[in-house]
């Protein structure tokens, strides 16, 4: 075979077209990316055999791969099994996935070991997630352990807790509804799956809910009362007092603040209040 005629691509001046003389006849051959084209010195005339177009090819295909992979990275740092999933994805074969990487890494444009230090920053600076979830977050990418940990020292406890008090002042206003104890549950699994550990999170609610009044929960505790009450209407005294006492338990509340806001919402109902 003989190389008949190159033209470039209309929608990429990068990737050529080149066609081949067979039997007299000129016919499509295959197309290769720009630096393809130079590495094999392909030219009008060159005179061409099978074994050759194969290696051409299989070269073409790990330059595609690793242009694929410069274009995934131009938008953000990824970790190296990003790029491996977004080439597979592609559809490119293992060969032409295995050089992009490779390249990639000498080139340092692929360093789980740098990702994984931003990443972390970036995660504790933008988002209240705290360590845990980090950790499950760089693991599920495949970032070795000994990058994680050291990525995650960068994460100190007080950094966590002062992350986790912030959380916790931020949702306080939720103590107008709720008893304290139904709030901490709540709180506490969101924490858990934010990927705070218990001990910082057991420091942190003492911080902020010794702060509280009592005030404040005798102020829930009546506002979920007047929404009780007169839910029972058509039960009997008792059984209507029975009602409301046990949901009010149930969210929480203690026994004697219940039955004090019990007795202020009947007060108040008979005033017609």
């Amino acid at each position: 075979m003989k190389i008949k005629r190159i033209s470039t691509q209309k929608k990429n001046n990068e990737r050529f077209n080149i066609y081949i003389e067979r039997d007299g006849k000129e016919e499509y051959a295959f197309a290769v990316d720009v630096d393809i084209l130079i590495k094999y010195n392909l030219e009008r005339d060159k005179e061409i055999d099978d074994d050759f177009v194969k290696e051409v090819l299989t070269a073409e295909e790990e330059q595609k791969a690793y242009r694929l992979s410069l274009n995934h990275l131009s938008y953000r740092m990824r970790a190296t099994s990003e790029v491996e999933t977004h080439l597979i994805e592609k559809e490119m074969p293992e060969h032409a996935i295995k050089h992009a990487i490779q390249r990639l890494t000498e080139q340092k444009y692929i360093d789980d070991q740098q990702f994984a230090l931003a990443y972390t920053a970036t995660k504790k600076a933008t988002t209240p997630q705290g360590p845990g979830r980090i950790r499950r977050d760089l693991a599920a990418l495949k970032i070795k352990k000994e990058f994680i940990d050291e990525a995650l020292r960068q994460f100190t406890e007080e950094e966590e807790l002062e992350k986790v008090v912030k959380f916790l002042r931020q949702k306080q206003k939720e103590l107008a509804r709720r008893s304290v104890r139904e709030l901490k549950q709540k709180l506490q699994q969101t924490l858990m799956q934010r990927g705070f550990s218990s001990e910082v999170t057991q420091q942190a609610f003492q911080i902020v809910f010794e702060e509280v009044e009592v005030d404040a929960e005798e102020e829930a505790a009546l506002y979920q009362a007047r929404k009780y009450y007169p839910k029972y209407h058509k039960l009997d005294p008792f059984a209507r007092d029975q009602k409301t006492k046990q949901a009010l338990v149930r969210k929480g509340f203690p026994y004697a603040v219940v039955a004090s806001v019990i007795e202020q919402v009947k007060q108040e109902e008979e005033e017609g209040i």
